[in-house]
């Protein structure tokens, strides 16, 4: 295909693609409600929280990029013809429904003080965040939100640890099963424009990962949470890499192509970056050693 098409014509030639990953996704998916695991009688009792600090940031910066999602899903649709926009309603949907049941959860344990999530929650809506979803840019969109995604429910997997807390765990569980449907909608949908148009998606692809930040880094407060999760081994550089980057490129077949023409060079910037990503991480991983042996030896002298 040429390299000048229009992402908009890619999106037509994946349609036939969008409404079988649709029924294959209405087929797999899972009707729930959140109170299928917040019980009305855990806002009565005298519990406490049992979640880390760092779990309380994982869950409060998911739910908060989540609520945002119906914000821009309607633009997006309208320009969509097919089984676009009843897919992005089920997507949006369930995201919203994720996000009202980790709240209702944060609130019956009182792990959040729900004044202080509401300030959060509207503080985040007057910023707002670039929608993962833009026309002008469909196919890095596409990425974007497989990465997003993916990088979500590592996050929640991560996070069930640090929760002690039976109730966490099957609601964590219950939205990880979730994401992981709707990651393997939109990478399915990369997969097909690699074959539709190899040379713009790779170029897509390339330009996304190596701009990558985590989702809702805009955010007021995210920096502190950012440290938190990354510290207590929730999502960090390593994570990003072994747990997200490299299975969705080689679900991709990214270094694998013969096809890509000029995109060739997107691959190779693409390969470069990995490495510097790795490079970071070790020399992360090394002063990281270093601080603990110095607060070792500080202790015992």
């Amino acid at each position: 295909m040429r390299s000048d098409i229009g992402q908009f014509a890619v999106l037509r030639q994946l349609l036939p693609t969008v409404e079988e990953n649709l029924a294959r996704h209405r087929a797999a998916a899972v009707h729930w409600e959140p109170a299928d695991f917040v019980r009305a009688e855990m806002y009565w009792g005298s519990r406490t929280s049992t979640l880390t600090e760092a779990a309380k940031a994982a869950l409060v910066t998911n739910l908060l990029v989540e609520q945002n999602i119906p914000l821009y899903r309607r633009d997006a649709a309208a320009a969509e013809v097919g089984a676009w926009p009843s897919w992005l309603t089920e997507w949006s949907a369930g995201r919203t429904r994720h996000a009202a049941a980790v709240t209702d959860y944060l609130v019956a344990t009182r792990s959040v003080d729900p004044i202080a999530l509401g300030r959060a929650r509207t503080q985040c809506m007057t910023v707002g965040f670039d929608a993962p979803i833009n026309g002008a840019h469909l196919l890095r969109s596409l990425v974007q939100v497989a990465l997003d995604e993916s990088v979500s429910s590592v996050c929640h997997r991560n996070t069930v640890a640090q929760c002690h807390d039976p109730v966490a765990d099957r609601l964590l569980g219950r939205i990880v099963a979730d994401q992981e449907l709707h990651v393997r909608f939109f990478s399915d949908l990369v997969s097909a424009a690699l074959e539709v148009a190899p040379s713009l998606t790779v170029t897509a692809i390339t330009e996304v990962v190596m701009n990558f930040q985590l989702p809702g880094s805009n955010l007021p407060g995210f920096a502190r949470s950012a440290m938190l999760i990354s510290r207590d081994g929730i999502y960090d550089l390593r994570r990003h890499l072994d747990d997200v980057l490299r299975p969705m490129l080689a679900q991709w077949r990214i270094f694998e192509r013969a096809d890509l023409g000029a995109g060739g060079r997107s691959r190779d910037l693409l390969a470069a970056h990995l490495d510097h990503l790795d490079a970071q991480d070790a020399a992360t991983e090394i002063g990281r050693t270093r601080n603990q042996q110095y607060a070792n030896a500080l202790r015992a002298s």
